[in-house]
């Protein structure tokens, strides 16, 4: 029975993709530590080459009727430099030039993604409820500035809470306070 169970989670994760969990564990997240990076530096780190090769093969593929088999891994921009005071999700300075890079990355590479996840996080100080309005707002907060900035559309929001600590060590401390990039092929 185990092993009928085992082939059987091998089978769906070849033919229909991974469990969200498992695709969290393999996305590929990529930080930038300066206040305004270069934005070649950010489609970089939102689009690794082999990411875009593999969607640019499968299209290819597609193209000519056959089915593309591979699945392409998520790659995420984790934006340490867009933090938050604790308990705001208003944006600071430093974080907007941040997020100037950003916008003109997607916009750079905007046939190449159909939707960007924007996933926002708090550190681990306060109750889940709070930490889950908190980190959509923040996701929001980040989504406004974009659409306001950029006029990007297919931009989507989630609040992560506290869930994934980015400084397990300092559970209350600033890192915590962030947003992320997932791009959605």
């Amino acid at each position: 029975m185990i092993k009928r169970v085992i082939f059987a989670a091998l089978v769906l994760s070849s033919v229909g993709g991974l469990a969200p969990a498992a695709a969290d564990e393999a996305r590929q997240t990529v930080s930038i530590n300066t206040p305004n990076p270069k934005v070649e530096d950010v489609e970089g780190a939102l689009f690794p080459k082999e990411i875009v090769a593999l969607k640019d093969e499968c299209a290819q593929m597609e193209k000519i009727g056959l089915r593309c088999q591979s699945v392409i891994p998520k790659s995420s921009l984790d934006t340490i430099q867009i933090t938050f005071a604790r308990g705001s999700a208003v944006l600071t300075e430093e974080g907007k030039g941040f997020l100037r890079s950003v916008g003109a990355a997607l916009q750079r590479k905007a046939g190449i993604w159909k939707s960007v996840a924007i996933e926002g996080h708090t550190d681990a100080t306060g109750s889940e409820a709070v930490n889950r309005r908190l980190s959509q707002n923040r996701a929001e907060s980040v989504k406004s500035f974009l659409q306001a900035e950029f006029g990007l559309n297919n931009l989507e929001t989630a609040g992560r809470s506290s869930e994934k600590l980015r400084d397990t060590d300092n559970p209350s401390g600033a890192l915590n306070r962030r947003v992320e990039f997932v791009p959605n092929w």
